[in-house]
């Protein structure tokens, strides 16, 4: 089971980081999403899924008098099941109420990431102890984003945190501060499966 876990997650990392490094290089350039005061669209990201590996592909937020504008719009520096990029092992625990079910550490780009298990949301720390990626997967763990959780329907999802949705894509991002946002999506059952945050440590 640990062993299964692992090399699930070690994929997990490989993959997310080739797709950034294609990004990057089909961009040249990072964008950052403005603080939701700012007038500024925000910059997103959606790599589109196929039978082979194609790079991603920029997608912008809409403006805020744009049809499709959320309720509430998402901090920049968002939290997702109560913890945020940079925060310190301790105080995610302290939020999260209790140690983890599973732990265990991937190498990643000559830096260790411990990766921690808690029933359906999963923390990962650097050597210095601050997280450096976070993961729902369960509908049961509320994300904190505006009416958006792991099941949640693609079109609301992208509606609700102000991104164009692109037909047939396997995931939507956007820049938020210290990483990304990342939704992985199932066009098919038209569903969000997984929602992080990506520190830049990892891209």
């Amino acid at each position: 089971m640990h062993t299964s876990r692992y090399n699930e997650r070690r994929s997990l990392l490989g993959v997310l980081a080739t797709g950034i490094l294609i990004f990057s290089a089909a961009c040249g350039s990072s964008h950052s999403v403005q603080p939701e005061a700012s007038t500024a669209s925000s910059s997103a990201e959606v790599s589109r899924a196929s039978p082979t590996p194609s790079p991603e592909v920029s997608i912008h937020a809409l403006g805020d008098d744009a049809a499709g504008t959320p309720e509430t719009a998402y901090s920049h520096a968002p939290r997702i099941g109560g913890i945020s990029l940079g925060m310190t092992l301790a105080d995610a625990e302290a939020e999260i109420g209790g140690p983890p079910s599973d732990s265990y550490s991937l190498p990643d780009a000559g830096r260790t990431v411990e990766l921690r298990e808690y029933g359906g949301l999963t923390v990962g720390v650097d050597t210095s102890g601050h997280v450096v990626y976070v993961e729902i997967s369960s509908a049961a763990i509320a994300s904190g984003l505006p009416n958006v959780e792991v099941g949640s329907s693609i079109s609301d999802a992208a509606r609700r945190l102000s991104l164009k949705a692109v037909p047939s894509s396997s995931s939507m991002t956007a820049d938020v501060e210290g990483g990304i946002l990342r939704l992985d999506l199932d066009p098919v059952s038209d569903e969000v499966l997984t929602i992080k945050l990506i520190g830049s440590a990892l891209v």
